[in-house]
């Protein structure tokens, strides 16, 4: 049962140094004693269980994430206009774009590629003599990978990483909105729409071309659509390569008995998906209830 100084207890679920601090500790007391608290510091409810979480993800008629009040999936900020900041149908419509760039054939399709960049970086890493994994593997590698997938240029790549850094905390809520953050959206939103335009007349098999004649039923799509889904794109797929790349490497030091598996010869496709499911690259993501609803009774 959850007690009075349980649910008092203060927590700040936006504070980014939370995460960075091995929170599992705080997840395991929250799943114990607290497994709807509420965050008194940006007045949002924190979910802890599974069942819970997977209750929320179901019930689309009440959670929501279009919401311009409290916020959609950006805690206290009105919803934008990307995939993410929708609700059913639109955005079912709006994710089936681009689904089938992400099926797991699609994706095993460009292995070949993704492995001669992977080793083109960890050559050039390897001839500095000293390794940054963060600068010299972890950012550029999603950078250009998505850039590719959108349809921009492989020189395009440090512009696209410097954007996607940028802009990502903006997603944090308020606090964390800067004049930087949104002067990187307004870059990328410019290059976005020059290479929309572009494509329109030299068409090539990326999204960008495909956005340019995307139809969505009962709903606008045009170039500002586009690059808001472009930008989630990046972001969303640069974070999490990062994250679990940088977070991994790490986990493998504190751990030497698990590398010690991959380099006995581990299958190392069950280890990535290990890997991001433990190391969690996207940490919280917000709903909003459009009525009051009981969670397993809490």
């Amino acid at each position: 049962m959850t007690t009075e100084s349980d649910a008092t207890r203060s927590l700040d679920l936006l504070d980014g140094n939370f995460y960075v601090n091995d929170p599992y500790p705080t997840y395991a007391w929250m799943r114990e004693n607290s497994p709807a608290h509420w965050d008194t510091t940006n007045e949002l409810w924190g979910i802890s269980r599974y069942d819970d979480i997977v209750e929320i993800e179901r019930r689309k008629d009440v959670f929501i994430n279009s919401d311009q009040v409290k916020g959609g999936y950006r805690p206290n900020l009105p919803a934008d206009p990307a995939i993410i900041g929708l609700d059913d149908p639109f955005h079912a419509q709006r994710r089936a774009l681009v689904a089938r760039r992400f099926t797991p054939k699609s994706v095993a399709d460009k292995q070949p590629q993704i492995h001669a960049v992977v080793t083109g970086l960890i050559d050039a890493a390897i001839a500095k003599g000293t390794v940054e994994v963060i600068e010299d593997l972890a950012s550029p590698l999603p950078a250009l990978m998505i850039g590719r997938l959108l349809g921009f240029e492989d020189d395009d790549w440090p512009k696209l990483r410097d954007w996607s850094e940028r802009t990502i905390a903006l997603g944090g809520g308020p606090r964390y909105f800067n004049q930087d953050g949104l002067d990187a959206a307004i870059e990328f939103a410019v290059a976005a729409a020059e290479l929309y335009e572009q494509k329109k007349t030299c068409p090539m098999d990326d999204l960008m071309t495909m956005y340019t004649t995307a139809e969505i039923v009962g709903q606008q799509f045009g170039q500002g659509e586009a690059v808001s889904d472009a930008l989630l794109l990046l972001d969303g797929g640069a974070e999490t390569t990062r994250t679990v790349i940088a977070r991994t490497l790490l986990l493998l030091d504190a751990y030497p008995e698990q590398w010690a598996k991959l380099k006995a010869g581990a299958d190392i496709g069950v280890a990535v998906e290990e890997f991001i499911r433990y190391v969690t690259p996207i940490h919280n993501m917000c709903r909003v209830a459009n009525t009051d609803f009981d969670l397993h009774g809490d």
